[in-house]
């Protein structure tokens, strides 16, 4: 797709942020013209950590042996970025919803996310994650 005509262009490849001031629906729209995949995570209701990231490891297809801890997460996750896809745009619903993750495990999940960003800016492969309260 030309650059110039990809919605996504005006977007770091690789960054993690709130959604605000963008909606869900915006950004499906654009990972779709622009070729990448699309995942929406809600984590509304969840309890727990183990919980949010059984969530995640479900939303993104994460093999069987996916343990839901953050090591894990960080190694399926960057098993993503060489999987030849143009690039993903993944956005975490409802990530402060109450009960659902303390701000310190908040805090490292989107550390996780950040540090996965690394491996896949090493592999030419977009990765966006925004998060919304």
């Amino acid at each position: 797709m030309n650059p110039t005509r990809d919605p996504l262009a005006a977007l770091p490849s690789h960054c993690v942020r709130p959604l605000a001031p963008f909606s869900a629906e915006q950004l499906q729209r654009w990972a779709g013209q622009s070729g990448q995949r699309y995942v929406e995570i809600d984590l509304d209701g969840l309890a727990g950590k183990t919980a949010v990231l059984t969530a995640i490891g479900r939303a993104l297809g994460f093999p069987q042996w996916y343990g839901a801890n953050l090591d894990a997460l960080y190694d399926c996750l960057t098993d993503l970025a060489e999987r030849g896809d143009a690039g993903w745009l993944i956005v975490l619903r409802h990530l402060t919803a109450a009960g659902a993750l303390d701000a310190e495990e908040r805090a490292a999940l989107l550390d996780v996310f950040t540090d996965a960003t690394e491996a896949f800016a090493d592999e030419g492969v977009g990765l966006r994650v925004f998060h919304s309260p």
